[in-house]
């Protein structure tokens, strides 16, 4: 994603992904090393020695609002310096667009779709930078070719990009947190043959975000607002979840010509088991879960679960290589 705004760097032993929140960062490490602690082997594991060796997440509270000083300080007490980083953007740092892409050779999409867009989007195009990406071929009922264009402030990318340099991480990937989410919940895919896909909903304060996938593949994505206030004694609301959930599988069938997904799974701020109540699993035809990530990845042994779904796209960032290299070993797109 963002590709003029990112370089490739040498591999190092530890990947650091960072997602930006208006609370603060979280951060995910992923090593390529035996971890001993690690608590299980991960379902559909990339690879044996594939692993988060640690979640945390820097409250700009905490840190009198400093994250640069904040970050710094933290990749030097983990000794991380020159490590590879993939940053995840915030919600709020971007617009992620559904518009039909424009008949155009590949290396002049971007440029092309430019103008498709600038009547949607809340800044000027000249202070915009953007990064497009097709939906499958079969991501549409009418034929024709779909994309999601990525749209975000330059000045906030270059001041991102300035914080993730001046920490001393070596930066190699800007991503949305679609993307980043599609990184870590795929691993679900990876075992199973002929998937029917399947989808993730993220759940914040007042707000959610419902995303479909397959193959690897994202197929759409929708925001919504709902009435959880993200507390730890805060239940889903489920009548506003299963209303929303429902309307996006309707379009994905009708519209998209897509068959339902396998599960449905639900994270987010303060989400856990028991707040996927018996009326959220029997009120919609897809099976509705918990993203028990232990099951996707091994975690170290002291991680708490809440702080590991505030980092849960920070750790799709720190896993985005090999999830994208086992999709493509397995021949889907990337």
């Amino acid at each position: 994603m963002l590709a003029k705004w990112f370089s490739r760097f040498g591999g190092k032993n530890a990947t650091v992904g960072i997602e930006l929140q208006a609370e603060g960062l979280a951060l995910a490490v992923r090593n390529q090393e035996d971890n001993p602690e690690s608590s299980s082997s991960a379902e559909g594991a990339l690879a044996p020695a594939c692993y988060i060796s640690q979640v945390t997440f820097l409250s700009h509270a905490s840190n009198d609002a400093k994250p640069a000083l904040a970050l710094t300080q933290w990749v030097d007490s983990q000794q991380l310096k020159n490590a590879r980083c993939n940053l995840v953007l915030g919600q709020g740092d971007y617009q992620l667009l559904l518009v039909e892409a424009p008949d155009v050779d590949a290396k002049e999409l971007r440029h092309a779709i430019r103008w498709r867009i600038k009547d949607l989007v809340n800044i000027p195009l000249e202070k915009a930078v953007l990064d497009v990406f097709l939906l499958p071929r079969d991501g549409s009922r009418s034929g024709k070719a779909m994309a999601y264009v990525a749209v975000a402030d330059k000045s906030r990318i270059e001041k991102a990009i300035a914080l993730v340099r001046d920490a001393g991480l070596q930066l190699a990937a800007i991503d949305v947190s679609e993307l980043a989410l599609r990184n870590l919940v795929c691993l679900k895919e990876l075992n199973i043959k002929d998937s029917r896909g399947v989808a993730l909903v993220r759940l914040s304060e007042g707000a959610g975000v419902l995303s479909l996938y397959r193959d690897g593949n994202l197929y759409l994505t929708r925001q919504f607002s709902i009435r959880y206030g993200a507390g730890l004694l805060d239940d889903i609301p489920a009548e506003s979840f299963l209303l929303e959930v429902q309307r996006s599988l309707d379009y994905f069938e009708r519209q998209m010509g897509q068959v339902p997904p396998a599960s449905l799974y639900v994270c987010g701020d303060n989400i856990s088991a028991d707040k996927i109540t018996v009326e959220l699993q029997r009120g919609l035809s897809v099976p509705v879960k918990y993203l028990e990530l232990n099951s996707l990845v091994n975690l170290p042994l002291n991680s708490e679960e809440p702080l590991a779904h505030l980092a849960v796209a920070a750790m799709g960032g720190a896993l985005r290589e090999d999830t994208l290299a086992a999709f493509s070993k397995r021949g889907a797109a990337d």
